[in-house]
């Protein structure tokens, strides 16, 4: 694409702040952000992840005129950023393109919509089971950079009690962990540890394959 610019992102680094004009929407190749919310009291919490799976900058391609929430780096990658006008031409151009969009808006929602549920009925244990298994299917490999600190501000729980569940799975053979490198070994058992929030999301992007699967027959 003619403006696709890659540059490689690492973990912690903020790609936009809260309620800031959004100039380049931000496609993962590899990598996850997460999309912060705040309080004034200084709490903070995930409210939604993308992987490779999609993009940020979706509020703005609804007719938003800036950013929602601080969005960070959790894992660190590559990504490609693409012009705001690019992205607004091509939606007034291609009517493919606007239904691509809408597609992706609806599987974000449902990303929500689980994300708050999961932080109403689920345990913690379930929520970092269902983040990894997240992570591992967006990071297309089973070791990725992750640090307790960073998990536990994501699901906006104390890093104690993210430690004693690594350690847990650890123990289990499900996961080693060391110096910030996680390594999953054992996927069906780590998802039997969450609920179904990562499969309602997953589900949610099913979608997408029968996108390239069709690309490819045609």
């Amino acid at each position: 694409m003619e403006y696709a610019l890659t540059r490689p992102v690492s973990a912690g680094q903020m790609l936009y702040p809260d309620n800031a004009p959004l100039t380049h929407a931000i496609f993962p190749n590899l990598g996850i952000i997460s999309l912060m919310g705040e309080r004034a009291d200084g709490g903070y919490a995930e409210q939604a992840s993308i992987g490779r799976e999609g993009f940020l900058g979706v509020a703005v391609m609804l007719g938003g005129k800036s950013t929602l929430s601080r969005s960070v780096v959790r894992v660190s990658g590559d990504v490609i950023y693409i012009p705001m006008f690019a992205m607004r031409e091509a939606g007034e151009r291609f009517a493919c393109f606007r239904d691509v969009m809408n597609c992706y808006a609806q599987a974000f929602i449902a990303q929500l919509m689980e994300t708050v549920l999961s932080a109403r009925l689920d345990q913690t244990q379930a929520q970092v089971a269902d983040w990894l298994s997240l992570a591992q299917v967006r990071m297309e490999g089973a070791s990725f950079g992750l640090t307790q600190g960073s998990l536990a501000e994501a699901l906006g729980v104390r890093r104690i009690t993210v430690s004693a569940t690594l350690s847990m799975l650890k123990r289990e053979g499900i996961v080693t962990y060391s110096r910030g490198l996680l390594t999953i070994k054992d996927p069906a058992r780590l998802a039997r540890y969450g609920s179904e929030r990562h499969l309602r999301i997953l589900e949610a992007f099913v979608w997408q394959d029968e996108l390239v699967k069709m690309m490819k027959t045609s």
